[in-house]
């Protein structure tokens, strides 16, 4: 198999000790690197270097994902937090040279705390990164506010984060990549204790046969907290959900056909806020998505 880029990781610092060596093909985006893989290798939570080598077709990046919360050395004997597979907080090497890169974890603080991790081939042609926060936040929060009704409110702003190859997810595909939206509500009763609940849609955005984006939800979900009038409060709340799915579905259209005749090649994602190729990344898959379309 032809490949775009390779990556290998190690036990110990200077890339020594225990390895495994990963690779992405040029008909993939993403080597997915599971916790289940890393378990069987004995790499799990166990990585302290890694290479990155060059690519002459892409600029191979190394995701690798861990525990949103740094615990210290001295605790992780007894304490160990673990966290879904492309969840958490993330480090990313990427190679935009023409050398072999080599990285020890602990330069970022995350020496044995890597969980899972993608290997991702990026920059294979033109691209424009655009911030999912940017292009969607403002517009969530107005309909939201000017839809909510009967004592609920927003509380906060959403988390736009991701949903990479979701296992065991009704409706969603294990093969796919998913935007994510998760909006807490705070819900007030005259005369009545409040409530808390949530609503989540998950986002699958594709670039369609003429080469122009589209997306569209695929899931819908909620959570009322429970109690003596959360059945009252889901008979309002359910139909809410399920009519946002047509008004998220329009303003998906009407935000992505404005990239509508450039002839997109495809689309993808890397965590977080990277608007520009960088050597090194990091922070919470919370905090943004990169959402990258290949002209």
């Amino acid at each position: 198999m032809a490949l775009s880029g390779l990556a290998s990781v190690f036990s110990g610092p200077g890339q020594t000790g225990t390895s495994a060596l990963y690779g992405v093909g040029t008909s993939q985006r993403y080597h997915q690197i599971t916790s289940n893989e890393l378990l069987s290798r004995n790499l799990h939570r166990k990585i302290s270097s890694s290479t990155v080598f060059a690519s002459a077709s892409a600029d191979p990046a190394l995701v690798l994902f861990g525990s949103p919360v740094t615990i210290p050395d001295w605790l992780s004997s007894w304490i160990s937090i673990d966290t879904p597979d492309y969840t958490g907080r993330f480090v990313q090497i990427a190679n935009l040279g023409t050398a072999a890169r080599n990285v020890n974890l602990s330069s970022f603080s995350f020496d044995n705390a890597a969980q899972s991790g993608l290997l991702v081939a990026t920059s294979r042609r033109r691209e424009l990164r655009l911030s999912f926060r940017d292009l969607f936040l403002r517009k969530w929060n107005e309909t939201l506010d000017s839809v909510l009704s009967g004592g609920a409110r927003r509380k906060g702003s959403p988390t736009l984060t991701w949903e990479m190859f979701p296992r065991g997810v009704s409706y969603l595909d294990s093969g796919r990549t998913y935007l994510k939206v998760r909006q807490n509500l705070h819900i007030e009763i005259d005369w009545w204790p409040d409530y808390e609940a949530w609503i989540q849609y998950h986002i699958f955005l594709f670039v369609n046969s003429a080469g122009n984006p589209r997306g569209a939800v695929h899931r819908w979900e909620y959570w009322i907290e429970g109690g003596a009038k959360s059945d009252d409060i889901e008979d309002r709340l359910r139909p809410a959900v399920e009519n946002g799915v047509s008004s998220l579905n329009s303003e998906l259209t009407g935000t992505l056909s404005g990239f509508d005749g450039f002839g997109l090649s495809d689309l993808y994602y890397l965590p977080g806020r990277q608007l520009s190729p960088t050597a090194s990344a990091s922070g919470l898959t919370t905090d943004d998505v990169t959402i990258v379309v290949e002209l």
